[in-house]
């Protein structure tokens, strides 16, 4: 790895990795835990390749939820009053593509809620009358609601919805975890599995960032304490020799940043995840770096959630 010759310099570009990395957990907002079977395979509703999985209990990140969506123009009362009937949610989000971003066939996300009296008869009914709203026949057959102006396809049962930019079925495989994700995320109110890390390298490379990470893909666990929440990442590496790289890296960063070199980069959101994510050392598992946050209040994740631009 290569960086410039000035410390702070460098420590600016390193420190706004780890707020990279953070603010992914921030994405993780929007997703649910199985029941029976499917607690062995989550994603089990959802289908393969996908850049990133997601679920979350809804209850109990309630606050983060609505914190996510107050940010980004979201908290209508309509989406609260949906995310109130939810108990849990996963979501499968894919990247833009570069050749035909508008695409309407390509699916950009889907995300399968379970909850409890979801009004589906009421919701057929009102969408029959709107002009913006037509019923289509998806891929397995079966049909669902979509609407081309808002980009938003639509399929409720009782104690089931399925929403997606796109068909909310799909004909591909399903998505299974890997045993790795499913171990570390056992018990998390939020999580997110990013199977894809190539955006990383890319990103950095944008920011003319000299630094490569080498990841195959990254875990991330919420856990709530009470009114408390701690974020745990698992970066998994090709080898041990390359995690201990990211944590010498890191561990310079997190020492020049107690230094006051923080107060040099541009962010103060970017700043304050920084030094979040770095509170505790970086340390290595087998073959992965793992960052530990500290245990904060939830009120002060939902406003480190809130202070970025996704």
């Amino acid at each position: 790895m290569l960086f410039g010759n000035e410390l702070p310099r460098r420590v600016v570009r390193v420190a706004r990795i780890a707020g990279l990395l953070f603010l992914l957990a921030a994405c993780a907002a929007t997703s649910a835990v199985k029941k029976g079977d499917e607690a062995r395979n989550e994603f089990a509703e959802l289908p393969e390749g996908a850049f990133a999985y997601i679920r979350i209990n809804v209850k109990p990140a309630r606050a983060l939820l609505d914190s996510f969506l107050t940010r980004y123009g979201l908290g209508t009362k309509t989406v609260k009053t949906f995310f109130d009937r939810t108990d849990t949610a996963v979501a499968a989000l894919y990247p833009p593509s570069p050749a035909s971003p508008l695409e309407d066939v390509k699916r950009r996300f889907l995300m399968v809620a379970d909850g409890k009296n979801y009004p589906a008869a009421l919701s057929s009914f009102s969408l029959f009358f709107n002009p913006a709203w037509q019923k289509a026949r998806s891929v397995t057959g079966g049909k669902y609601w979509h609407s081309q102006k808002n980009r938003l396809s639509l399929f409720m049962r009782k104690n089931k919805a399925r929403i997606s930019d796109a068909d909310p079925f799909f004909n591909e495989n399903r998505a299974e975890a890997p045993e790795s994700f499913r171990f570390f995320s056992a018990g998390a109110q939020v999580a997110a599995w990013i199977t894809n890390t190539d955006f990383l390298d890319k990103t950095l490379a944008r920011m003319d960032i000299p630094v490569t990470i080498p990841a195959l893909a990254l875990f991330i666990s919420a856990y709530r304490y009470e009114e408390d929440w701690q974020a745990v990442f698992r970066l998994e590496t090709p080898g041990p020799a390359q995690a201990r790289g990211l944590v010498s890296v890191l561990n310079l960063v997190r020492n020049s940043l107690s230094e006051g070199y923080g107060d040099r980069i541009r962010s103060p959101g970017l700043a304050a995840f920084a030094r979040f994510l770095l509170a505790e050392p970086p340390y290595v598992d087998g073959s992965a770096l793992i960052l530990k946050s500290p245990v904060i209040p939830e009120a002060a994740l939902a406003g480190l959630i809130a202070s970025f631009r996704i």
